[in-house]
């Protein structure tokens, strides 16, 4: 009866240590090795929407939104794309910014396309990898400063809770390789209907 406790006791030890060798049982390897070479897209709305996003909150479910919506094909989970905007909760280059440090961010259309790379704080480095910068058809919100020394919050309809005429926020064009592509040097109405600029993190 011993030697049979004894077997059994040998048996279910080799069965045990060899289910706990394998680094990532049940195929989550595949699930490691996507996460360690994501590709990090950007994509701009064809939606629009006035300065009043509902904050960066608002404007991240825009993104999401615009990504089953519009983009459907572009790799990734609505929930890894966020607006690419600056405010008092995301600031470029440290609080709360999305996109990260020493990183490439690529386009599809029609196919991958490296536009920018990211600096060792996460802000773009100009003038962009892609000589016809952000593909888009529109202008798209920002509020980021760039005068071409660095990269700030610029004016952001009240943290994009605010569609006034008579306030503005800082706007960014595609089809630029330089700071305008983040930062035209103008302000734009808040009720004016603009892009959003999505990015995946």
């Amino acid at each position: 009866m011993a030697l049979r406790i004894y077997t059994l006791f040998i048996l279910l030890s080799g069965l045990f240590s060899s289910a706990c060798s394998k680094p990532f049982p049940g195929g989550d390897e595949l699930i490691l090795l996507g996460l360690i070479g994501k590709t990090h897209y950007l994509f701009v709305t064809t939606s629009t929407n006035t300065g009043d996003l509902g904050g960066v909150a608002g404007a991240d479910l825009i993104c999401q939104s615009a990504k089953t919506a519009e983009v459907p094909d572009l790799p990734g989970s609505p929930l890894e794309y966020v607006a690419l905007i600056a405010s008092s909760t995301r600031v470029p280059g440290g609080l709360g910014w999305p996109l990260l440090a020493g990183t490439k961010y690529y386009a599809m259309s029609p196919s991958e396309t490296l536009i920018f790379h990211t600096d060792s704080s996460g802000l773009p480095v100009l003038p962009m990898n892609s000589a016809t910068g952000i593909p888009g058809a529109g202008d798209y919100w920002t509020g980021i400063s760039n005068s071409g020394s660095g990269y700030g919050t610029g004016t952001t309809c009240s943290n994009w809770m605010s569609a006034n005429a008579a306030i503005d926020a800082s706007y960014g064009s595609p089809g630029s390789q330089t700071e305008t592509a983040f930062d035209s040097g103008f302000g734009n109405a808040c009720d004016t209907p603009l892009s959003l600029l999505c990015v995946r993190n």
